[in-house]
């Protein structure tokens, strides 16, 4: 079985989305509801928002999906990692 996991394309076209916004991360944590905390460990690369997050974090960014992130599938039975471009599951959730 695979697992997905939500990965921020690049943090610093991340950061610059959130600047051309007029966004503070404390700011954009409560549009999005999460922490300020998390907002900056994503802006660091440090970790990867849940398909939730990401789908709010496109919402209040008011774009795509696939302008910031991807969908990597991890194959646990064969350790192999390929990257998923069907994203239109979350992009639904954002167009709603």
């Amino acid at each position: 079985m695979a697992n997905r996991t939500v990965i921020i394309k690049s943090v610093n076209d991340f950061v610059a989305r959130i600047v051309e916004k007029g966004f503070s991360y404390r700011q954009l944590a409560r549009n999005t509801n999460t922490s300020q905390t998390t907002i900056s460990l994503l802006a660091k690369g440090e970790r990867n928002p849940s398909p939730e997050l990401a789908v709010n974090i496109c919402k209040a960014l008011e774009c795509k999906f696939d302008d910031i992130f991807f969908i990597k599938n991890v194959d646990n039975s064969k350790q192999n990692t390929t990257t998923d471009t069907n994203a239109k599951i979350l992009q639904k959730d954002i167009d709603k």
